[in-house]
Parts: C-alpha cells; structure tokens; sequence
C-alpha cells in the first residue's frame, strides 16, 4: 500500500546536505513536493535534522528537513543500489522549490 500523499518525480539535481556540522555533496534521485531522495553513501539514522541545500534555476535553496530513512551502501555501489536518505522537508513550501516542481511536471 502506497503511503505518499505526493507524485515523486525522478531528477537528478546537485544538493549539498549537512549533518552534525558536516557537509556533504550528491545528487537527488527523486524529489516531491514535500520531500526528496537523496543518493549517498553518506546516510545517517532516521529522526534526525538535515539542512539541504537544492540548486533552484539560478539560486540554491535551503531548507531543513529531517531523515525519515535510510538505507547505507558502499561508496561504489550506492547509484546501483540506490544507497541514500529520505528526506521529510519541513519548510518545503519555499516558492522557489515549489516553482521547480511545476515546471517539471
């Protein structure tokens, strides 16, 4: 039973993600309009904050969101076995996220 409340499209964007003072780069692999999959290795346990970091058009956009799951993988094998993070944001409604969205429809 399917329990998102929102279409997930697949894209690829470039997000910069930090956690506990640390800064990571990667790549979305699928984004919604209240949340995101992120592709790393770097994946960290549920129920924690997260700020992202989303390249919007011409600006980034930050948001802080929190980790709902997340599946480890080696750094070799993280695109085919899709390793990564899912990622609750919580101030999603930022027009220029929402703006993206729309335009990828």
């Amino acid at each position: 039973m399917e329990k998102r409340r929102d279409l997930r499209l697949s894209k690829r964007i470039p997000v910069r993600f930090t956690y506990d003072g640390k800064s990571f780069q990667s790549i979305t692999g699928d984004i919604s309009r209240r949340g995101l999959f992120i592709q790393t290795s770097n994946s960290f346990p549920s129920r924690n904050g997260i700020n992202v970091e989303i390249q919007c058009k011409t600006n980034p956009v930050k948001m802080a969101g929190f980790i709902v799951w997340s599946k480890k993988t080696s750094p070799a094998t993280y695109l085919i076995l899709r390793g990564g993070m899912g990622i609750q944001l919580l101030d999603y409604q930022k027009q220029e996220f929402q703006a993206m969205l729309d335009e990828s429809k």
